[in-house]
């Protein structure tokens, strides 16, 4: 296939995470390999064909050695040094699920290769259906790298990676790829944001009156703390 069909952002986010994770890569020589200039992946407005993206998917994965750095990729894009290719689709929304919902639209800034389609299934949970266009044969690496995306989707608004279930997919005889995506529901952050304060501010008080020698106070505020903490760790397993 070989019209452009994967914007540089996607190569800009490979790119940025081997800087900070394997630096030991080189990043000229790893371009080069798959036909790409630094000044193509610096261009918001550049596409790269199949070709180059397998091409430099194959090489990464042999100069890393880490055969999943697809999904750590897409995963990335949720990282502070990489989270400006992200902010301008994603976090001008309230939350995962109305970014979700408009994911058709945003994944048009990044690939030509597939349509996506979505469904709210809960709160908390949405469907995703990734169809590919005609004539485009995507990679399985590809596949990893949207599980990653997805994740990142979720993860940028601060809560714990989702759980994806893959039912069906283009590369195990499916015409598309499914997945249901479901993160915590958002009573079960507040509460887990509730518990990291309480501890934070426990760990602070309880310093000041260690050095201030109030141990009878110190001892009060533990059987206080100890308490609150297993109520907000019950309410967080029952969210």
């Amino acid at each position: 296939m070989t019209a452009p069909l994967y914007n540089s952002r996607i190569i800009d986010t490979y790119i940025r995470l081997i800087k900070s994770r394997y630096s030991f890569i080189d990043i000229t020589t790893l371009l080069k390999s798959a036909d790409m200039k630094a000044y193509e992946v610096a261009d918001q407005g550049h596409w790269f064909t199949q070709d180059q993206v397998d091409r430099f998917y194959e090489n990464t994965v042999r100069m890393t050695g880490n055969e999943h750095i697809a999904r750590e990729a897409g995963r990335y894009s949720a990282s502070p040094e990489a989270i400006g290719v992200m902010r301008q689709y994603i976090l001008g929304f309230i939350g995962p699920a109305e970014t979700f919902k408009i994911i058709n639209k945003a994944t048009n800034n990044f690939t030509r290769s597939s349509t996506y389609e979505s469904r709210k299934i809960s709160a908390n949970s949405v469907e995703i259906i990734v169809t590919p266009r005609e004539g485009v044969v995507e990679k399985p690496f590809q596949c990893e790298n949207r599980i990653g995306f997805f994740e990142a989707i979720v993860m940028v608004y601060g809560y714990k990676p989702p759980r994806i279930d893959h039912s069906e997919c283009m590369f195990k005889g499916s015409d598309s790829c499914r997945y249901t995506i479901t993160w915590e529901s958002s009573r079960s952050l507040i509460f887990r944001r509730i518990g990291v304060g309480t501890t934070l501010l426990f760990v602070i008080s309880s310093l000041i009156l260690a050095i201030g020698g109030h141990w009878a106070l110190l001892e009060n505020l533990l059987h206080l703390f100890i308490p609150i903490i297993f109520l907000l760790v019950a309410t967080v397993a029952n969210t």
